[in-house]
């Protein structure tokens, strides 16, 4: 069954939302650069409520520039502990630490930390789930 979502404009600003809140808490505060290829709408190829793949996903991810590579296993420490404060379901941590990945609750964005090249620093991104570009099911075009 194909219910009712968010709009694309709403995911976006909760994408943004999700990723503001988790840069605001590390220390040391970093910079953030956008992954110009993450300012996407993919397509909805595995929902994870069952519903339409016609529907699309909103993806946002950003470089974290300005945190001295010995700090990063702490500002990773930091995420994880953040997002369990909020309540998030964490569904992975690499071997290292500096991997984390999670899904916010209620609204199952997929939130992501991971050390970027040899480590060097961090990227972080988030995911919508499957959104109807305008909130609603498209109107069926058989007639």
């Amino acid at each position: 069954m194909d219910r009712p979502t968010m709009t694309q404009p709403q995911a976006l600003e909760r994408v943004e939302q999700l990723i503001k809140e988790t840069v605001d808490m590390m220390t040391p505060k970093p910079r953030l650069e956008l992954y110009r290829p993450s300012v996407n709408v993919g397509s909805c190829l595995d929902p994870t409520d069952g519903g339409s793949e016609n529907r699309v996903v909103i993806n946002r991810s950003y470089y974290l520039h300005d945190i001295p590579k010995e700090k990063l296993g702490e500002v990773a420490g930091q995420v994880r502990r953040y997002w369990e404060q909020k309540g998030y379901h964490i569904e992975g941590v690499s071997q290292d630490g500096l991997g984390v990945a999670g899904r916010s609750r209620p609204d199952d964005f997929l939130l992501s930390l991971s050390a970027i090249g040899e480590g060097d620093f961090l990227g972080l991104g988030a995911t919508s789930p499957c959104v109807w570009p305008n909130g609603t099911p498209e109107p069926s075009s058989s007639s």
